[in-house]
């Protein structure tokens, strides 16, 4: 369940990147919000109940041409999960919310009629209100690639250990704010790789950077890499130099500041 709870959002929150039509594109994105909330819900409930599981995911089959083959898929997903029996150590009370969300959101879909080209994945490496050099694009597209599956690993950490640390409301809330700014940082990558036509996939992360890690040594090496980070979003917004991206990396370096702290609070009180 953890695997389909955890497919379910981020085909949503890919779908809602690919899609042109913005109203469609809200729809998916809210759904995929709500995916990842079950998803921590399901998480909870199994560490509770003494049930282990990974945070291993299968390819993110959604490479489409068009938003009508788009939907087509999603619904498929929806079903699959309405139909998915692997439910130990989910509480009776947390699946009857998940099969009501997802019955909304599929008769949701059912009403969508929508056939747009998609072209998330065309390459051209082009902004539409912003003007870029060839070289400053490969420049943006080589650091969004990166730093999309950084933020993807990032929340796969954060919700993971928020999991099983779940006494520890000091700590569960800097996790909290930490994976939330991730997926915020996800969402803005990954809509800049496919307004760029180079949109890609995450993929699975090992299972090492989760299970059975040393806590605090972990967050003192996540507090040096936030800091390094933000010194990378710093170099690259000089070498653009388009002052709305440079802008934008100036912002999300100031967040990785941010996210040191919060590392080094959720240390402290895990110390």
């Amino acid at each position: 369940m953890i695997k389909q709870k955890q497919m379910n959002y981020l085909r949503f929150l890919y779908a809602s990147f690919m899609t042109p039509n913005r109203e469609i594109a809200e729809i998916f994105e809210d759904f995929g919000l709500i995916e990842y909330k079950h998803m921590m819900w399901a998480m909870n409930d199994m560490v509770n109940n003494g049930v282990e599981f990974d945070m291993d995911i299968d390819n993110i089959d959604l490479k489409v041409t068009n938003t009508g083959e788009l939907i087509s898929k999603l619904k498929d997903t929806l079903n699959q999960s309405l139909n998915n029996t692997n439910t130990k150590g989910i509480d009776h009370e947390t699946l009857q919310r998940f099969k009501s969300d997802e019955e909304y959101m599929l008769n949701t879909l059912n009403t969508l009629n929508d056939n747009t080209k998609i072209t998330a994945f065309d390459e051209h490496k082009t902004l539409e209100n912003i003007s870029l050099t060839p070289q400053q694009a490969d420049a943006f597209n080589f650091f969004l690639i990166g730093e999309t599956f950084k933020e993807y690993e990032l929340i796969t950490i954060y919700s993971y250990l928020k999991a099983h640390i779940n006494n520890n409301v000091e700590a569960v809330n800097c996790f909290s704010d930490l994976a939330s700014d991730s997926i915020y940082h996800l969402k803005r990558f990954a809509k800049f790789a496919a307004e760029l036509g180079t949109l890609s996939f995450v993929r699975s992360v090992d299972k090492s950077k989760y299970q059975n890690v040393e806590i605090v040594k972990f967050l003192k090496e996540n507090i040096e890499e936030e800091i390094g980070a933000e010194k990378e979003c710093l170099v690259l917004a000089q070498k653009i130099g388009n002052k709305e991206l440079s802008d934008f990396l100036l912002f999300i370096s100031r967040q990785e500041v941010y996210h040191a702290k919060l590392l080094q609070k959720a240390l402290q009180h895990l110390k």
